[in-house]
């Protein structure tokens, strides 16, 4: 099996690379939605935070006050260094382990904001780190019109994260996304993501035979 780390800034096209790669067969782990799953109340990542931040950071019903984290950690680069490695321990475990349970599966995509960062820590292994890119002026206009916001609010966003040199440094490939339509985009990620396919299986294939 084949392990694609799938990661982006918001508008680039990810959630098409991902339609597309399950239509190609791939067992999909969407990290954000796991974190959340991990993070109920008696769980081994919810006791952890709370050992290391206080019970102050949950809720009289144990949920995150994602506010009052945020509070502690933004303003004190080691407190988030912190909190990012217990994330990342839990979460990558948890990861590997689901990926041990598939079987018969061709690929998988682990789709992450902070999947470039998790690999970097140790936390996350993959066959091939993903970035799905595409001009700030095209993100601008297809966030604006998926989530109904300001051209100035949109902007912000995209100013918050990496821009696209950041993931042309740190991923091992790129998808690029200049598609005004989302159609042709996703008949591009099919071709991009069946030639990557025979690349790393004929290179697994090689070394399992040194």
């Amino acid at each position: 099996m084949i392990v694609f780390g799938i990661t982006g800034g918001t508008g680039a096209g990810k959630t098409s690379a991902l339609r597309v790669l399950a239509e190609l067969g791939a067992y999909l782990i969407d990290c954000d939605a796991l974190y959340y799953e991990m993070l109920r109340p008696g769980t081994a990542l919810h006791e952890d935070i709370g050992a290391a931040f206080g019970r102050d950071v949950f809720d009289a019903a144990g949920t995150l006050n994602r506010q009052k984290l945020g509070s502690l950690v933004f303003s004190a680069p080691q407190e988030l260094q912190r909190l990012n490695g217990i994330i990342y321990s839990h979460l990558g475990a948890e990861i590997d382990a689901r990926l041990a349970r598939q079987r018969g599966v061709r690929c998988a995509a682990v789709d992450g904001i902070n999947m470039i960062q998790a690999r970097a820590a140790g936390a996350f292994r993959c066959d091939c780190m993903v970035g799905v890119i595409a001009p700030d002026a095209l993100r601008l206009r297809r966030i604006m019109a998926r989530d109904h916001i300001s051209e100035e609010y949109a902007q912000k966003r995209i100013d918050a994260q990496p821009g696209s040199d950041f993931y042309r440094e740190h991923c091992d490939a790129v998808l690029e996304n200049v598609y005004d339509s989302t159609t042709v985009f996703e008949q591009a990620v099919k071709v991009f993501f069946e030639d990557l396919l025979g690349l790393y299986e004929s290179k697994k294939e090689k070394e399992d035979h040194v």
